[in-house]
């Protein structure tokens, strides 16, 4: 899909309906960083880098929303930093049904002027109620994202990435083993819940300073976090996944390290440096 698709909707709906607050809801198949939003006719899509084009373009946006699978990604969610307060997605696969609109909908009708931060919430807690309400479900996932404490994520991301890489060679197997034991989500097993894997990898015997950077880690995201919701077949779920790449994946002809070479995050905090160091 071309960006610019998205950012005329974007600007004509601002222009014909101007108003307070704003939530732009992408809507479609996803895969966390590497696409969402699938043009079926023109056989393109939009992707990480498309979504930092877009929301440098199309001014401030209260709450970004994805009624797309595994787009609850720190890939993903580090680009709207600046651009928006909240964000709305799942870790996992989202059903057929997706969104509950309705009674989304209903919810502004009944209470127009709610800030952000509760129509976020509000947000996970109707998508809860849907699919706990249905039989046949059970596996499903969503959490709300405060932006503003994603930069505090980062910083503590890159501090722990740099400690990894600095006692890679001594503890590569408890990372590994840490790895096997976390919780990945189903369609991909290589998007890895990160509160999850910080869980495992202090099960380990690391060294102090890996301790007190994993541990700084769960505490960022426990700010960022302000709602979070699974179904009653999941276990070890925590708001938000981030990217592991399979040894396959990274070091093989399929081009997924290029693509993954022009995400941010994977850049700034040295992440996919450490990838590359992991499954040299």
């Amino acid at each position: 899909m071309d960006p610019t698709v998205a950012i005329n909707f974007v600007n004509t709906v601002k222009s014909l309906y101007p108003a307070s607050k704003y939530l732009l809801d992408f809507w479609d198949h996803g895969n966390g960083w590497d696409y969402f939003c699938w043009d079926q006719t023109a056989n393109n899509w939009l992707d990480v880098p498309k979504l930092s084009q877009i929301m440098n373009t199309i001014g401030f946006i209260d709450i970004v929303g994805f009624d797309a699978c595994d787009m609850a990604q720190i890939e993903v969610y580090y680009e709207l930093v600046g651009h928006a307060s909240y964000v709305v997605g799942s870790e996992e696969t989202i059903p057929l049904i997706g969104w509950p609109y309705d009674t989304n909908a209903q919810d502004l009708v009944n209470n127009p002027y709610q800030d952000a931060r509760t129509y976020a919430t509000e947000l996970v807690v109707n998508y809860g109620e849907l699919y706990s309400s249905l039989k046949g479900y059970g596996a499903e996932t969503f959490s709300a994202i405060d932006v503003n404490k994603i930069p505090a994520l980062a910083t503590a991301f890159t501090t722990w990435t740099s400690t990894m890489q600095a006692n890679l060679n001594q503890y590569k197997s408890k990372y590994t083993s840490a790895l096997r034991s976390s919780k990945k989500m189903w369609a991909t097993t290589y998007y890895i819940d990160m509160y999850d894997y910080m869980n495992k990898l202090l099960e380990q015997s690391i060294p102090s300073a890996l301790v007190t950077a994993t541990q700084n880690i769960k505490t960022a995201i426990s700010n960022a976090v302000i709602a979070n919701w699974y179904g009653k077949k999941q276990s070890n779920i925590y708001g938000m996944t981030f990217y592991w790449a399979k040894a396959n994946q990274w070091t093989g002809s399929s081009g997924v390290r290029d693509n993954y070479l022009q995400v941010t995050w994977g850049q700034i905090t040295g992440w996919a440096n450490f990838l590359d160091t992991y499954y040299a």
